[in-house]
C-alpha cells in the first residue's frame, strides 16, 4: 500500500498554500489549536486536522499532541519564499491535468486541438491553457512565478546558447522569435560587438521590455510580432526560436515555420533551441524519466510534445513541401535541457 500513500503527496502541500495556513500560524513558533487554525483559514475543522496530520508526517508543519499545531521550517519557508507557493500551485495544476492525459487519448485520439486537452478536462473549460489562465489572475501569477524560477535552472542557463557557433553570424542580424524581454539577445550582443538583434514578441511583452531600461542596448531592437503571421524582417542571418515550439502541437509549429519562409534568403538559418528526445537507451533511466515527464506535461497542457531528432527533421519537411530546409546540425550540449536543431534555407 506504500505506493497508494505516495499518490497523496501533494495534498498537504497544496492545502497549506491554498488555505494560506503558514500565514495563519503564530510567527513566533508558538502553537495554536486545530480549531483556531480552522477559524483563521475558513476551513472545516476536520479538513484542517486532515491537512495538518498529512503535512506533519511530511515535515511541512508541526502537529503537537493535544490537537495543537505550529510552524516547522518548511511552513516558515513558504512565507519567506513566495516562489514556493507559485511552484506548489503550479505543481497542483500540472498534476491535476496529467490525470486526464489518458482520457484525452481515449476521447479525442491524436488531437492537436489546444482547447481539447487534459487541462481543459481537468478544469472543465473549452478554452486553451493560456486563454483560460488569462481569466484566472491569481493562478496566472503563480504560474509566472514558477516559470521564472524554473527558468533560473542551471540546465536552462543562457550560457548554453554559445554551444552553437555564432561566429559566422557575428556581423549579421539575429531575429529572436518569441524572445520575451531579450535576455538571450542581450547576451549575444554583448559577446559579438557587430551583431544586431531583433527581439519579437506579443505587443504587451514588448511594451514591458521597453519599459525596463536596465538592459538597453543600441544593437538590440524590439518588435511586436505574431509569429503565425509572415516574418517582417527579411534576410536575417539567423531566425532563433528558443523554448518555443515545444509548447505547440505540430500543426501550429508548421504554421510558425511557414511564416518564416517569405523572409528567408539562401544561406539564412533557422536555429531552434529546444528539447531533443534521445533514442531509447542513450541516457540513463533517471534522465529518460525527466524528458518523458516533460513530454507528458506538454501533452497535458497543450496537446504538444517534446520531439526526437527524427521528429524535428519531419517537422521541417512538413513545413515546406519543396524541402528547402536542410538540417545541417543537431547538437545536444552536455548539461543543457535544450539542444540545437539548425536548418539552413537552400534556395532563394
Amino acid at each position: 500500500m506504500s505506493h497508494t500513500s505516495e499518490m497523496s503527496q501533494l495534498v498537504s502541500v497544496h492545502g497549506l498554500t491554498r488555505f494560506k495556513i503558514p500565514a495563519a500560524l503564530p510567527s513566533d513558533g508558538s502553537a495554536i489549536s486545530i480549531s483556531d487554525l480552522a477559524s483563521k483559514t475558513g476551513m472545516h475543522v476536520d479538513d484542517t486536522r486532515t491537512l495538518v496530520r498529512h503535512g506533519s508526517a511530511r515535515y511541512l508543519i508541526n502537529s503537537i499532541p493535544g490537537d495543537l499545531v505550529s510552524h516547522w521550517a518548511a511552513s516558515k519557508a513558504m512565507l519567506s519564499m513566495p516562489v514556493l507557493t507559485g511552484l506548489t500551485e503550479c505543481g497542483s495544476l500540472m498534476s491535476k491535468s496529467t490525470h486526464h492525459v489518458v482520457d484525452v487519448m481515449e476521447k479525442w485520439p491524436g488531437t492537436q486541438d489546444m482547447s481539447r486537452t487534459a487541462y481543459s478536462l481537468a478544469y472543465d473549460t473549452s478554452l486553451s491553457f493560456f486563454e483560460h489562465l488569462a481569466t484566472q489572475p491569481e493562478r496566472a501569477r503563480y504560474f509566472a512565478q514558477a516559470m521564472r524560477f524554473l527558468a533560473s535552472s542551471p540546465a536552462l542557463s543562457a550560457d548554453f546558447v554559445f554551444a552553437y557557433d555564432w561566429t559566422p553570424h557575428a556581423h549579421g542580424t539575429v531575429v529572436d522569435v518569441g524572445g520575451s524581454h531579450g535576455h538571450i539577445a542581450f547576451t549575444l550582443a554583448q559577446r559579438f560587438p557587430h551583431m544586431h538583434c531583433v527581439v519579437q514578441d506579443r505587443p504587451e511583452i514588448v511594451a514591458s521590455a521597453l519599459a525596463d531600461n536596465s538592459h538597453a542596448h543600441e544593437r538590440v531592437k524590439f518588435q511586436a510580432h505574431d509569429f503565425f503571421t509572415p516574418q517582417p524582417v527579411s534576410g536575417a542571418s539567423v531566425y532563433f526560436l528558443r523554448f518555443i515550439l515545444h509548447d505547440w502541437p505540430t500543426q501550429y509549429c508548421v504554421r510558425i515555420l511557414r511564416a518564416l519562409i517569405p523572409a528567408l534568403r539562401k544561406g539564412n538559418r533557422v536555429v531552434v533551441m529546444d528539447g531533443i528526445v534521445p533514442e531509447p537507451g542513450v541516457l540513463g533511466k533517471l534522465d529518460e524519466r525527466r524528458i518523458t515527464g516533460y513530454d507528458a506535461l506538454m501533452k497535458a497542457l497543450f496537446n504538444a510534445k517534446e520531439r526526437s531528432e527524427s521528429e524535428w527533421r519531419a517537422l521541417f519537411d512538413e513545413a515546406d513541401a519543396e524541402k528547402r530546409f536542410e538540417i545541417v546540425q543537431v547538437l545536444q550540449p552536455k548539461g543543457s535541457q535544450l539542444g540545437f536543431i539548425v536548418a539552413e534555407w537552400k534556395r532563394d
